[in-house]
Order: C-alpha cells, then sequence, then structure tokens
C-alpha cells in the first residue's frame, strides 16, 4: 500500500498530458519504421528475398541487424500507447460518429502508403493481406459503441462484441488485430482502475512483444500509468492524424529515390 500511495504521489507530480503521449507515440513509431523501411528493406534489401540473403551473409550485416532489432524494441512502445489514446478519445469526444469516420478517413488514406512500406507496391492481391492500424483503431471504435450499450445490461454481454471485433479484425489481416481489440477492449472495462488496467496492459504488452523483442512494448505502461488526462497546451488531433501516412510516404520515397540513384 505504500508503495501505491507513493506511485499516486509521483503520478499527480510527474502527470504527462495527452499531447506528451501523442508525441512520444508519434516519435516511437517513426523510429520502428525507420527501422524496418531503411534498415530491414533499404540496406539489407528486405523486399527481394535472394537480395536480403545475399546481404545478410555479409560481415556487416550483423550490426546492422542488431541496430534494426533495436529500433524495432523502441518501436513496440507507440502502440499500446495509440491503444490507450483511443479509449480515452472513446470517453471524451462529444460525437462518436464523427469521430470513428474520421479514423475510418485516415484508415482509406493511410492503405496506399501503408502498402508501400509493408510490400513495394500497391493495389495488388498481396496488399490484402494486412491493412493498416487505423482499421482495427475504427474496428475497436465500433466495438466500444456496443459494449457501453451493452453493459447497462450486463458486463458479461460486452465480451459479444469483443469476440465479433477480433474475428472480423482477423478476417480482415489489419495491423495488430487480435492483440490489439483484446487491449483496447480491456483498457476500457478498467478505465475506473487504474492500477488493474496497467496490470493487464502490462502483461499483454508483454507477451505482444516478448517473442522477438524481449517485451519492450511493456514500457508504454510508465506513459499510461502517468497519464494526467489533461490535453495540453496544443491541439495535435489533426497533426497526429496527418502523420500516420505522410511519414510512410516520406520514408518509401527516400527509399525510393536512394534506390534509384545508387
Amino acid at each position: 500500500m505504500n508503495i501505491l500511495r507513493w506511485l499516486e504521489s509521483k503520478r499527480r507530480e510527474i502527470g504527462f498530458s495527452h499531447n506528451v503521449l501523442t508525441i512520444v507515440a508519434m516519435i516511437s513509431m517513426l523510429i520502428d519504421h525507420i527501422a524496418y523501411v531503411l534498415i530491414l528493406n533499404g540496406k539489407l534489401y528486405g523486399y527481394d528475398t535472394e537480395l536480403y540473403e545475399n546481404a545478410i551473409s555479409l560481415p556487416e550485416a550483423k550490426s546492422w541487424l542488431a541496430l534494426y532489432t533495436f529500433l524495432r524494441m523502441i518501436g513496440r512502445i507507440s502502440f499500446p500507447i495509440f491503444a490507450f489514446l483511443i479509449t480515452e478519445g472513446f470517453r471524451k469526444t462529444s460525437n462518436i460518429f464523427k469521430y470513428a469516420l474520421r479514423v475510418l478517413l485516415f484508415a482509406v488514406i493511410s492503405e496506399i502508403p501503408f502498402d508501400l512500406m509493408i510490400f513495394n507496391k500497391c493495389l495488388s492481391i498481396d496488399c490484402l493481406m494486412k491493412q493498416n492500424v487505423l482499421f482495427t483503431y475504427f474496428i475497436a471504435l465500433i466495438m466500444l459503441v456496443v459494449v457501453k450499450m451493452l453493459n447497462s445490461i450486463s458486463e458479461f454481454l460486452s465480451v459479444i462484441p469483443a469476440i465479433g471485433a477480433t474475428v472480423v479484425c482477423y478476417f480482415l489481416r489489419t495491423d495488430y488485430s487480435i492483440e490489439g481489440i483484446i487491449l483496447i477492449y480491456f483498457m476500457y472495462m478498467l478505465r475506473h482502475d487504474l492500477n488493474a488496467k496497467c496490470l493487464i496492459v502490462l502483461i499483454i504488452t508483454l507477451l505482444m512483444s516478448i517473442n522477438r523483442y524481449y517485451g519492450f512494448g511493456a514500457l508504454s505502461v510508465f506513459f499510461i500509468y502517468f497519464y494526467d488526462g489533461q490535453k495540453g497546451y496544443f491541439d495535435l488531433k489533426r497533426l497526429s492524424y496527418f502523420f500516420y501516412p505522410l511519414h510512410m510516404l516520406v520514408l518509401y520515397g527516400i527509399l525510393f529515390f536512394s534506390y534509384w540513384n545508387v
């Protein structure tokens, strides 16, 4: 109990605003995608299996792979924070229809940049294998609308839309599909109990990133725990939406032009 009281006092003392969490998540995502685009698919020719096998056989490949892994470890911090901000946005929005429609609009806008980044192509059958994470957020928002309605009847019934959302994300192959929906669901259901919410988030993020990235995603809990519920001095809402497709286009553009200028 003394530890909890100490943490609570520190939480009031530190207090990360919505803006701080948004910036941390954006920087973490950018670092992650720099590793994916410019190191894996740039320096190591990851888009081409034969060239990749040749590249990683070179002596310097070990250093590039180590840097790639480290940067992607940092990148694991972004998704849980964005997922948390989605639940906060759902709780605080005055118009859930406009909020969900905005997420869907940018999901559609971001799909071609996402396909270029992931597959080095767009509008092909391969691109149906994975959809960008904003589709996961959109489906999660629809889920939360139904969860909120069913909670007034019984919290047990809220499991139904959660299961439905995981199935939809699975078949649409959205980024962070099943684990993303589960994470957002528990963040919302435990919204009134910060300690329980952070514990569940810690467990889920550890499991999500333990296989290849040593559970680094669990560091996101630090930022979530110290969130103070305040917006901050500036409105970063529009920036965060435009940042998603634009940074992918910029990174892919750097890769594309550097490749053709070799």
